[in-house]
């Protein structure tokens, strides 16, 4: 192997790659980074075989090779680097990396032990990637983390008659954001790990950048310029959701977002003596006033103009779940349906089918 290449196109690939590199793995091959040079190119790959990313970028190649080298090491070693060609050769059974007077020699693995990431059988559909980012923005903050329950740890494809949904619940709440797709696409329903998502809201570019989404044998694709980030799905059961959501509510407010998110953030600087951070809604012909339980800290109360239609009633609620939904949408509306009872009440962004939001009220002492 012996290649040479600049740093501005070296180290965002390094940068993106190294996310997938395993810290701990009894397998020590898990924790290095693949090279490998071609023609007119090189390639970057790494994998924990849960998340798997690969990078490409020009280089000028004089012998073709692979190897691998310890990713979190070549990972720091790089962004030390002075913005100068840097040089890659293998010199008995070493990596050399030279740039300016700056030489390393890095030991390297055996490059027939790294396992091969997955390939896409077929492109199943694309997205831009602004719009996958708001898909995962408005659904991630519902997952759960519970290693006796998986199917809580990640978030839901569901495609049906060519529209994709993004489901994705901790059991106590629930958040769900539709899109249509322009291309014909079987339907199907598969389970992506919430450590996956979050590496794509890390890594891909909030704009119009086209993401080739695919499926290929228990695993799914993200194709977007030179770059690939594969994952392993989760194969559990997600729970029957779409008859959760209530049909209507006897409360039902429509409020401004950014007025009621002010109003929750003040009142949740109350904690329970318990330590929780609760709010309790009440709507009153057309008022909705925000207060807090009573607490040897004190206690909140605010009230609200809002468009009120129903019944008058109270409830009590999570004030971190609240704020999670009203933070990830863009609205400028939201409706609240709600009710006295304490079954499951819904909220809205802007009266939209697309967006919707399933939140657990709390039963109070």
């Amino acid at each position: 192997m012996h290649f040479q290449c600049s740093l501005s196109d070296l180290l965002p690939a390094v940068n993106l790659v190294e996310k997938a590199v395993a810290s701990q793995n009894d397998i020590p091959i898990l924790t290095g980074i693949h090279i490998a040079s071609d023609t007119s190119s090189v390639s970057l790959t790494a994998t924990n075989l849960e998340l798997g990313i690969k990078s490409e970028f020009k280089a000028y190649v004089n012998t073709a090779d692979k190897t691998v080298v310890d990713g979190k090491l070549l990972a720091a070693l790089v962004r030390k680097l002075p913005d100068q060609p840097i040089i890659f050769e293998v010199v008995d059974q070493q990596l050399l990396i030279t740039a300016g007077n700056v030489e390393f020699t890095l030991n390297i693995f055996n490059e027939e032990d790294f396992p091969q990431l997955p390939e896409a059988e077929q492109v199943m559909f694309s997205l831009p990637a602004n719009k996958l980012l708001r898909m995962i923005k408005n659904t991630i903050y519902a997952c759960g983390k519970d290693e006796h329950r998986p199917f809580l740890n990640g978030i839901l494809f569901e495609i049906i008659d060519n529209r994709l949904s993004f489901v994705a619940t901790d059991i106590n709440r629930l958040a769900y954001y539709a899109v249509e797709l322009n291309s014909d696409v079987p339907n199907m329903e598969i389970l992506v790990p919430m450590k996956t998502m979050q590496e794509l809201q890390r890594s891909l570019p909030n704009d119009d950048t086209p993401i080739n989404i695919a499926f290929s044998d228990k695993s799914l694709i993200f194709e977007y310029g030179p770059n690939k980030i594969t994952t392993r799905l989760i194969e559990e059961q997600f729970p029957k959701y779409r008859g959760l959501f209530p049909d209507e509510e006897p409360i039902r407010i429509t409020a401004n977002r950014q007025m009621l998110i002010a109003a929750v953030e003040r009142a949740a600087l109350i904690n329970t003596d318990e330590g929780s951070q609760i709010v309790i809604f009440e709507a009153v012909d057309g008022v909705l006033e925000i207060s807090t339980p009573s607490s040897s800290k004190g206690k909140s109360q605010e009230k609200l103009n809002v468009e009120h239609q129903g019944e008058n009633g109270k409830a009590a609620f999570s004030a971190k779940y609240i704020l999670d939904m009203l933070k990830a949408t863009d609205a400028e509306q939201v409706l609240f349906h709600f009710n006295a009872d304490l079954r499951q009440c819904l909220m809205q962004a802007d009266n939209d089918e697309d967006q919707k939001y399933i939140l657990m009220p709390i039963r109070l002492s």
